[in-house]
This record gives structure tokens, sequence and C-alpha cells, in this order.
């Protein structure tokens, strides 16, 4: 089986980058992102030297270097317009290392970071430099991308309403998914379920009626470790603000629906009882690998990863893509990786901040996608006669460029035509290969349909910016909602799911939810019409 790269689409929400087929936009003409225009030093040193951020994931090869410190770091120095240099910032750890180096005066010119929130933070602590003079006077390509996708401004400016953010443009993405073993059904004479009902059925069916064939009770008919419970949390629409009779309201009646369901698979023996303290989702994964969990709720690159080693552990395994069923709220999917992405802002402190916006330019501009992308044409690919790229060498890609997406956290990849899917060449003669590759793009049909939404306002990732105060709401509602909800889950009737609910929202009121919500609730009507909300998600396109 041919070597694969595990991390090509991950939980960041950067989509696989892997062919060029246009430029950026008609008319972007050459824009001080050549190395001709980076200003030298006597030395051959650049003049302009920024600090960028990088996340250390701790998978580089070792014989490509350091995070901060590689071909590919060499390359946009040599090329590029200013002097780079890197701050590896270990991925895990990230907010406390970059909360570290802003305490310190040591933060980076240019702060890439996922975490919307967390850039909400920094913006709400002033420590994030307004964009809109730079750009207006400084920027070519950046400048271009924001007339083109004027949705990046609306996303990336604040209540001030001053633009401090840059974004990523990629194709939308599926991002979490629920397969389940159609061998399984198959032999307990079963169907896909489509309701709630039919879910527990079928899962309490996978658990009790030996579906594997061996004799023993040892199956689990779904998960609910990790992302697993939000997935089914989803199917119920139990989300903290959703839209109801034209006002964002904050919901409490779909969280009742939600954890009886929960409680009946775990009272029922149909989940793993230690699901709980699978709190990476390893158990599940594991179970899922070995052929004994009949329903599987994960991220799509999780389940891709471990269906190679159910494939060797029961070659007769089949699995199907399955939509969320339906509950008495409606039909929903699961989280995904929406086309735009706020992912980067420039430190209020930045000793040189035209220089940033020289980098970003660079980094943006169609030719540095394009090498980013794909590597050096005659070492990393080959164009084909209708234009293009052909890998050279699948498993030396593999080592010089697999760790290459960081590097591109705002570069534009929408226009980039996919080879690959989960790192599986699309053209493939591995069975394995083959049978994922039909499974994931029943995936697309099925997760990035308008009609079946995740359920919410808008993606999480576009909530509108709070103060530090209602942040700590937020987050505190959030996190007390869980902890709370899941102790209804394993506490029989000593804990009852109704007790729960009562003690959610105790707590929301008891600290500060009301002036969350009359926020909220004004917020929604005064951006109704310009903001970006869940349903225009799935319906963007970009030429």
């Amino acid at each position: 089986m041919s070597k694969r790269n595990w991390s090509k689409k991950t939980a960041s929400g950067i989509a696989a980058v892997t062919a060029l087929s246009t430029v950026l936009a008609v008319g972007m003409s050459g824009c001080g992102t050549s190395e001709k225009e980076g200003a030298q030093s006597g030395d051959g040193k650049k003049a302009d030297t920024i600090t960028v951020s990088i996340y250390d994931r701790g998978q580089i090869p070792k014989e490509e270097g350091t995070y901060a410190d590689n071909r590919w770091t060499k390359w946009i120095n040599e090329n590029g317009p200013v002097g780079v240099k890197y701050v590896p910032i270990p991925r895990n750890e990230s907010q406390q290392k970059y909360s570290m180096l802003f305490a310190s005066g040591d933060a980076p010119d240019l702060v890439l970071e996922y975490d919307t929130d967390f850039l909400n933070s920094l913006w709400a602590q002033k420590q994030l430099l307004p964009l809109d003079d730079l750009i207006e006077q400084h920027s070519t390509e950046y400048k271009a991308l924001l007339e083109k996708i004027p949705a990046l401004k609306t996303l990336g400016t604040k209540p001030d309403g001053k633009l401090y953010e840059i974004g990523q443009v990629s194709k939308p993405a599926v991002l979490g998914a629920m397969v389940i073993r159609q061998d399984w059904l198959d032999k307990l004479g079963l169907q896909v379920p489509q309701t709630i009902d039919e879910l527990y059925t079928v899962a309490d069916a996978f658990a009790n009626q030996d579906p594997d064939g061996n004799g023993v009770k040892d199956t689990y008919g779904i998960n609910l470790s990790q992302f697993a419970s939000y997935y089914v949390d989803a199917m119920f629409q139990n989300e903290m603000f959703i839209i109801e009779d034209g006002q964002l309201i904050r919901q409490f009646d779909r969280i009742k629906p939600a954890y009886d369901f929960k409680k009946k698979l775990f009272e029922n023996g149909v989940v793993d009882k230690d699901f709980l303290s699978d709190k990476n989702g390893q158990k599940a994964e594991q179970d899922f690998a070995s052929g004994k969990l009949g329903i599987y709720l994960a991220y799509e690159s999780v389940i891709s990863k471990n269906f190679d080693t159910l494939k060797n552990t029961d070659p007769n395994a089949k699995i199907t893509a399955m939509a969320f069923p339906e509950s008495e709220f409606g039909r929903f999917g699961p989280d995904f990786n929406p086309s735009l992405q706020m992912t980067g802002a420039v430190n209020a402190n930045a000793k040189n901040p035209e220089a940033v916006i020289k980098y970003i330019d660079f980094i943006v501009s169609p030719s540095t996608v394009e090498t980013l992308a794909y590597g050096i044409e005659g070492e990393n690919y080959k164009k084909t006669a209708d234009g293009k790229h052909e890998i050279i060498d699948a498993d030396k890609n593999e080592t010089q460029m697999g760790y290459m997406n960081d590097y591109r956290m705002f570069m534009p990849t929408y226009q980039l035509e996919e080879n690959d899917i989960d790192g599986r060449p699309l053209d493939s003669t591995d069975p394995v290969d083959k049978e994922w590759i039909a499974i994931a793009k029943d995936m697309e049909k099925l997760y990035l349909d308008p009609e079946h939404p995740h359920p919410g306002f808008t993606h999480a990732k576009f909530r509108p910016s709070l103060d530090k105060a209602m942040t700590t709401t937020f987050n505190d509602g959030w996190n007390n909602m869980n902890d709370t909800m899941a102790k209804t889950v394993v506490s029989g009737d000593s804990y009852t799911v109704e007790q729960g609910v009562a003690d959610v929202q105790k707590s929301w009121y008891g600290s500060g939810g009301q002036a969350l919500e009359d926020w909220y609730k004004q917020w929604y009507q005064d951006n109704k019409d310009s903001w970006i909300f869940m349903d225009q998600l799935y319906t963007m396109k970009f030429e």
C-alpha cells in the first residue's frame, strides 16, 4: 500500500492543496513580491526583517531541519521581498505560548492562529494593529483579494469598524463524519437509519445481536467519546445560540432530548461505559479499527486513517457514509471547514508593519501559491501537456512537503484542483484507496448540503467578537453545560437529565447569561443583513 500523508486534511481547517488551475484574479499584476524588490543589505541579507509564527507540530523529518529553518523557509527568504524569522509555536499549547510572548514583549510581528476566539481576545486586549490604511497604501495582492472576496473584510473587521485579521479562502471541506458498518446491517437485515429512533434501534442491534458473528458480546453500537457527543448534540440542534422566529436566542429546550438519547445509549450498554475517560477518542479509534464499533462519529481524516487498519483486520468489512438522522428539530449536518477562515493578525507592536504587508502579498501571489502548493518544478513535480502538476516522487514529496500546511495558513487555495483525497491519489489503483475515495465523495454530498447544515447561526469561527466579560460568560456557559450534562448520562437516577438542565440554566443566569443573550439579540438585529451566516457558508462560490 502506498505511503500517505495523513496530515494533509486536519481540524485546523486547511483544505488539501494539490493542483493550480488559474491565477488568483483577473488583472492581478506583479506587485512588489519579487526578489528584486526586496531591499538588500551589503551582506546579501534583506534590509527589512520580520518575525512570523509557525506551528510546531513535531512532525518535520529530521533531515528537513526545523520549523524555523528548512528548505521552504530558506526559499521564502531567498525569493521574498523581506527577511523572515519564523517563531515556532507548539501546536497544542499555542495560546499559552502566545500569552507568554505578548506578556514579555516578544510576540511575533505576524501572529498566525486558527482559533478565532483567541484572535478576538488579542483584539480585545488591544494587542492587534488595524490594517485598513496599511493595506490601502502598501498592498496590491491582498488588497485585490479583499476586493474580489468582500466577505474576508466582513469577517476580519471588529466592532470598532476596522480590519484586523487576514484570512484564507479555500474550498469547503468535510470535517466531521458518520460511518456505519454496512456489512453488519446486511447481516442483521437492517437499513441505514434515517431517524433518531432508527439510529437507536440499529446501534442497539450492533451492541447486542453479535454482528461480527464471534459468539461474544464484544461490540459497541456507537461511540460518544471526544467529538462524537457534540455530533449527537448537532442531530438535536443542541447549540447554545440558534436563530428561531427571526431572533437569535439562547436555547435550552434541545438539551434534554439530546441527553435523554445519550443516557439511553449508556444505560442499555450500547456505548462504551468508559467513554468519558476517552477524552482524545483513541479508544473509539481502536474499537473501530479492530472491528468492534458499528457506527463511528469522528473527523473524516481520523476515520480514513483507521479505515486501512480495519480493512487489514477484516478485509470483508464494508462501511457506508451516512447522513445525520432526523430528530424532532430537523435534520442537520456535522461540522465542516468553510471556504473562509480568519487565520492571522499583525502585532500592534510590530516594528515594521509595512514589511509585514509585503510578506503577506508575497505569500498570496500566484507564483508563491504554486510553489508552496507543489514544490519546485523538475524536482517535486512536472507539468503535463494540459498544464496540470504531476508529482515526480510521492515519497520524496511526503518528506519535503508533508509539513507545509501551516506555512500556507492564509494562502488562497480555492482555485487549486485537488488530485488526492485524504492523501490518497485520485488515480490510485490500490483497492482500499479506491473504496475510501468513493466513501469520501459520498461524504461531500451528504455533509456539504445546504439543505442539512450544521446547527447554529453561523460557524464557530465567525461568531462576533465579544468583550472579555462576555467571552468568559460564553466559555463558562459552554463548559458548564457539557460538564454538567455529561454527569447526567452516567449518574443513573441520582442525577437526572431534568436536574442537569435546571442546573445549567441556573448557572447561566447566575453568571451574566442574560446580558449576553441581550447583546446577541441586538447584534443579530443590527447585522442580520451583512454578516456571514450558516446557510451562506454552504453556497459560497469563488471563481
